[in-house]
């Protein structure tokens, strides 16, 4: 049996999107615009990159770089393997204030060793004696393994002077009587950074070579049975490492509730208990990342536990790889900006800052710490130094030919043209063009000026001309000169408009037909008649006068030619020879009398267009009358 063929499916057409995509995207990769703003932001991003890439080097923004790296941090919930038994406000209200006697703390370790708990971490330093020492001692020698601290002497010089691992000649320990068999200790130190916040723990110090394990880590180490030394750990040059916070209201009993016997036992089964201050009974208290209040020794040291027990270890991002992070977003910001306009670029730079941000949050969930401070800046620089370049060598400029087009041309055509000239010599300098020059006559409103109040001619004046300046925008035209009573206007002056001759005369019919229907709402004493004359022909183009008060101005015969016979008293629409010979057959025409003009020997072909009714094709305007000899001569400008 014959394999049936199939038919050919859709088929991408890969060719044609490849010639099509070449079509658009090749003109835009070789404007000279964009290549010279690709250049300079490019250039700009890596000048940025490499100045940030040396104050990171050198750790110029180091304490705001480690604030900007805070706001990465989150609050976790905790594991629910350590409980804090806190001798807090309500424990002292119950039971007194601080120190409290021996017997107290060994009745709230026999309490706590009766839930046998897995650990027991009494971060309390004990080291002068006491008549009820005995008591505690024996509490507990009958308690699961014990942590105890230490402190070292002088901690606070000597931490902020080393870089190495902190070494003491003396530490602060229990007395001689409390450190029973089961009892190991471990030091519960901590120091903020310069800036106040406390980020690091250290794992460990030393007494003499001795060392002493962090008192999180070593009651981790005791609970899991496992050794974890400081080899084996992310830490800096002084053995300090990073800490994860989290939420341990829902692990946190006061030990005034654990005395009285309100907690359930089973809470501390098989837990790791620690033993401590907390809130304002704390001697000293340290401001975190995240923590909205001071947090004691204790409870730092259950945030470095969680740290270890939810596998969330922190280690600071390699310097190389936030160097190239920092290039890459400032030159991608420089290439980017650069061709864009300021408030685009706000758009693109909050895009940016988004991503980079989502970046930065999933490498911190990874455990790694970015430097936000940095790329923040490259972007922001970069937005300044593309914005302030824009503006000096396109903004300005552009503002410049927008304000100057709205006084000439329709207000949809001054987008376009702005972006015509952007990289074009502007027309006010001097340019020579073929043109259609319309001039438009009002000045049968001079008859007026003596039956009108001055406002009321003004007025009247005003909605003949706004008519008229509206039509000849709409048809494209640029408006060359206001004159009181006359207005001049032209096409294919700034840009190329192939049927320049056409759309003037279309222009000039529709303004007779809406003057003509303006008229016929007017009173009859109020209504004027205008002339309008079209000439085709080259024409000298340019901005004249005092730098401040300078105007457009066009030059040349035809100039005269339009302005003379738009005067004729017949009022209605004359053209000269040239319009007449590039308009063919498409409006009805009748030849007239020529015309001369001043340093003209010859006289000038006139014809004048026939305007019809549309509805009844009757004849509307009255054809000049070939009896009449009389020559129009220009009057003196």
């Amino acid at each position: 049996m014959a394999t049936p063929k199939l038919k050919r499916g859709f088929q991408i057409p890969i060719k044609s999107i490849l010639v099509s995509l070449r079509t658009h995207v090749s003109p835009i990769v070789h404007d000279r615009r964009v290549q010279d703003r690709l250049q300079f932001g490019s250039a700009l991003g890596i000048c940025v990159g490499f100045l940030l890439a040396i104050a990171l080097y050198m750790g110029v923004l180091t304490s705001a770089a480690k604030q900007f790296s805070d706001l990465l941090y989150p609050i976790y919930l905790p594991s629910g393997q350590v409980i804090f038994v806190s001798i807090d406000n309500k424990s002292i209200e119950e039971f007194g204030a601080l120190p409290w006697h021996r017997t107290v703390l060994a009745e709230l370790v026999d309490t706590i060793s009766q839930a046998n708990p897995r650990v027991v971490g009494l971060d309390l330093i004990l080291a002068d004696s006491s008549s009820e020492d005995a008591k505690l001692a024996q509490a507990l020698a009958d308690a699961p393994p014990v942590l105890q601290p230490v402190i070292g002497v002088d901690a606070t010089r000597l931490l902020r002077a080393t870089t190495s691992i902190p070494n003491f000649g003396v530490v602060l320990k229990p007395t001689a009587e409390l450190e029973t068999a089961n009892t190991q200790l471990a030091h519960s130190m901590f120091m903020s950074d310069a800036d106040g916040v406390l980020r690091r723990a250290p794992t460990i110090i030393q007494e003499s070579g001795k060392d002493y394990l962090a008192l999180g880590i070593a009651t981790l180490q005791l609970a899991n049975a496992q050794a974890m030394g400081e080899n084996s750990l992310p830490v800096d040059a002084e053995g300090r490492l990073l800490i994860n916070f989290f939420d341990l209201r829902s692990v946190q009993f006061s030990a005034s509730d654990v005395l009285n016997h309100r907690i359930d036992p089973s809470h501390m089964r098989d837990k790791i208990v620690l033993v401590g201050l907390s809130g304002k009974v704390a001697a000293q208290s340290y401001r975190t990342p995240v923590s909205g209040q001071q947090l004691s020794s204790t409870e730092i040291n259950v945030n470095l536990i969680e740290t270890f027990l939810n596998h969330r270890l922190l280690v600071m991002q390699d310097s190389l790889n936030q160097v190239v992070m920092v290039l890459l977003l400032a030159i991608l910001a420089g290439a980017t900006f650069a061709h864009f306009r300021i408030l685009t670029q706000i758009g693109l730079l909050i895009i940016y800052l988004l991503l980079y941000l989502g970046y930065a949050f999933a490498k911190f969930d990874e455990g790694i710490v970015v430097q936000p401070i940095y790329p923040v800046l490259a972007l922001f620089l970069t937005l300044i130094g593309t914005a302030i370049f824009r503006y000096f060598s396109e903004e300005r400029h552009h503002s410049f030919i927008t304000s100057l087009l709205r006084r000439y041309v329709p207000p949809e055509d001054v987008a376009s043209l702005t972006a015509y000239f952007e990289d074009r010599p502007l027309p006010f300098g001097g340019i020579r063009r073929q043109a259609s020059v319309l001039a438009l006559d009002l000045s049968d409103l001079e008859e007026l000026a003596t039956s009108l109040t001055p406002q009321a001619l003004i007025d009247l004046l005003d909605q003949y001309v706004s008519l008229a300046v509206g039509i000849i925008f709409e048809n494209d035209g640029a408006i060359v000169k206001y004159t009181g009573s006359a207005i001049l206007a032209a096409w294919n002056l700034w840009s190329d408009q192939p049927n320049h001759v056409q759309i003037a005369v279309r222009t000039a019919v529709e303004i007779k037909q809406e003057l003509s229907e303006f008229n016929r709402r007017q009173p009859k004493e109020l209504t004027i008649k205008s002339g309008i004359g079209i000439a085709t022909g080259h024409v000298v183009a340019g901005r004249i006068g005092a730098r401040h008060r300078a105007e457009y101005a066009i030059i040349g015969e035809i100039v005269g030619m339009a302005e003379r016979i738009a005067l004729k008293p017949e009022r209605s629409v004359f053209i000269d020879v040239t319009t007449r010979e590039r308009i063919g057959d498409e409006f009805d025409l009748l030849e007239v009398r020529p015309v001369r003009l001043r340093r003209k020997t010859d006289p000038q072909t006139v014809w004048q267009l026939i305007e019809t009714n549309e509805s009844t094709g009757e004849i509307i305007n009255e054809p000049e009358k070939e009896t009449t000899d009389a020559t129009i001569m220009p009057s003196p400008p």
